[in-house]
């Protein structure tokens, strides 16, 4: 669905310790991504956070925010990201900025289209819908091999692209 009334859209992918960004300007204009870590000698994570995403904010003024639901904090007991998501939501609430989640079984069903169901084959759609990422985008993970660290973003932009394909009653 087209989403006339909005101009910018801020997608992120939320870790424990760092988050990917996509910034969207409507669903076929990707300008500008990357990742954001916080450093392992920060005292204040929420604060450093606030601060990064204020900068973001400030910079692509967008007019929503999206976000993939949390794996780990569905878990029983383990909220491992509930920090930085709880930093986030604060920084889009104090610039005034609606913020959807979207679950992965959603972000899932839209890469169906192109039968991409692995991290690696929807970031490889990802590359197909936007060329520019192709170098880019990290090597074909083995399964003893921890998840390449540029993937956070192609799971960013994963998530932008869903939320244009998503009814507006849904989100």
């Amino acid at each position: 669905m087209k989403r006339y009334n909005e101009t910018h859209v801020l997608a992120l992918d939320v870790r424990h310790s760092r988050f990917g960004y996509a910034l969207f300007s409507g669903p076929k204009r990707l300008l500008d991504r990357g990742a954001s870590t916080v450093p392992s000698q920060c005292s204040d994570r929420a604060g450093w956070i606030r601060q990064r995403m204020a900068l973001l904010l400030q910079h692509g003024a967008p007019s929503s925010i999206v976000m993939k639901q949390l794996r780990r904090a569905r878990l029983s007991g383990n909220t491992d990201g509930v920090p930085i998501l709880n930093a986030i939501r604060l920084a889009a609430k104090e610039h005034g900025i609606p913020m959807y989640v979207i679950g992965r079984e959603e972000i899932e069903s839209v890469f169906h289209v192109f039968h991409a169901r692995t991290k690696e084959e929807i970031a490889r759609a990802v590359v197909g819908i936007f060329p520019e990422l192709l170098g880019r985008l990290p090597p074909i993970r083995k399964k003893w091999q921890p998840e390449a660290h540029g993937m956070i973003v192609f799971d960013a932009i994963a998530t932008g692209i869903a939320y244009w394909q998503m009814p507006a009653s849904r989100t």
